[in-house]
């Protein structure tokens, strides 16, 4: 067999979590990795879930970076963080093949239900300033280590990001950098350790198939829906999303 063996129930359920993950990114511009993440680590274990969203994470990340105008100065500015993740997924990606995966789990509900509540509260992050040269390392390893761990790429990156002072555009395509490094990472990272076989390979590519039918229905749904009322929504589902993967797992 090709793909990865899964029950019907679990294949319908992926396909779901998938499709409801791209319309979320092409409705609001983020949340597809979050949203799907979280619901696939709910039916499938977790090294499976972070698999199959390979490809579709790299695809749409490509996506939002190339569209950018500023990649270069984009790179420049956070290169060092970028070269930090990788090193920090390659250690994650470690620890999760000798870990309790139900742990980690639990840590991927924890990390979904802190980036809601940060996104819903918007704290005013203060700049790391000339900081910046020995922090962006830091944040990125530790950013690279939790997605190595969790699959999840969001904290601490997407705050550190933030408070850098970037232009809209620029952070945009800063977090799309980010998000990308994260998703090549894990791909090299999951392949040398043994968590990614053929099988998981071909269910990834397939998966971007879903992914992107909702990306781009979620584009069409954009023009008609309050994008602050729609945001506000899938912010407070992801942090339900949350506190339920931690409660699953823990009782």
């Amino acid at each position: 067999m090709l793909l990865v063996e899964l029950s019907p129930f679990q294949y319908a359920f992926a396909f779901f979590a998938l499709f409801l993950g791209g319309l979320v990114k092409g409705t609001v511009g983020i949340g597809m990795k979050a949203i799907s993440l979280g619901l696939l680590a709910t039916v499938v274990p977790l090294p499976v879930a972070i698999a199959l969203l390979i490809v579709p994470g790299i695809t749409a990340n490509a996506w939002q970076v190339l569209g950018g105008g500023a990649l270069i100065a984009s790179f420049k500015r956070i290169w060092t963080l970028l070269l930090a993740c990788c090193v920090g997924v390659w250690l994650g990606a470690g620890i999760l093949v000798i870990a309790d995966t139900r742990l980690l789990t639990i840590g991927l509900g924890v990390l979904l239900g802190t980036y809601a509540a940060y996104a819903l509260l918007a704290p005013k992050i203060p700049s790391p300033r000339h900081r910046e040269v020995w922090m962006s390392p830091i944040f990125g390893a530790l950013n690279g280590l939790a997605a190595g761990m969790t699959g999840s790429d969001v904290i601490p990156g997407v705050p550190y990001l933030q408070a850098l002072g970037l232009t809209r555009d620029a952070l945009v395509q800063a977090m799309g950098l980010l998000f990308l490094t994260a998703s090549f990472a894990i791909a090299l990272a999951f392949q040398q350790k043994g968590l990614l076989d053929a099988r998981l390979a071909v269910s990834s590519v397939l998966s971007t198939i879903p992914a992107l039918s909702g990306y781009y229905l979620g584009e069409k749904v954009r023009k008609r829906l309050p994008e602050a009322q729609f945001r506000k929504v899938l912010l407070f589902s992801l942090l339900l999303l949350g506190l339920y993967i931690v409660i699953r797992n823990t009782l």
